[in-house]
C-alpha cells in the first residue's frame, strides 16, 4: 500500500517512520478546552503526541536510532484504549487500566 498524502522530505531517513509520526500527529494534534487531547483525552500533550514528536525527529536520524523509535510507536499501538476506533469519546471516559 502506497500513502501519497504528503511528500516525504528529503531529509528523511526513515520514511515509515516519518509517515507513522505524521499519522500521530494529526490524530494528536491539540487540547480541548479543558487542556486534554482532543484525540485520546489524556493531558496536554499527551504521551502519543510527545512520542510522535521524537518519531518524526528520529526519523530524519541515522537508522539506528529511527529503528529504536519504531519499536516504541508499535509498541503504544499495543496498549489497551490505543486502537482505531471512531469514538474518541469512549476512550477519553476511560483513561486508566483499572477504571
Amino acid at each position: 500500500m502506497v500513502i501519497a498524502d504528503q511528500p516525504v522530505p528529503a531529509d528523511i531517513v526513515d520514511r515509515l517512520l516519518w509517515r507513522d509520526a505524521q499519522q500521530m500527529l494529526g490524530r494528536h494534534a491539540e487540547a480541548n478546552r479543558e487542556g486534554d487531547c482532543v484525540w485520546c483525552g489524556w493531558r496536554w500533550p499527551c504521551a502519543p503526541r510527545r512520542l510522535a514528536e521524537r518519531a518524526d525527529a528520529a526519523s530524519r536520524r541515522p537508522w539506528r536510532e529511527a529503528w529504536t523509535l519504531r519499536h516504541d510507536l508499535n509498541s503504544i499501538r499495543a496498549m489497551p484504549g490505543f486502537g482505531d476506533t471512531p469514538d474518541r469519546h469512549a476512550r477519553a471516559r476511560n483513561r486508566g487500566y483499572f477504571d
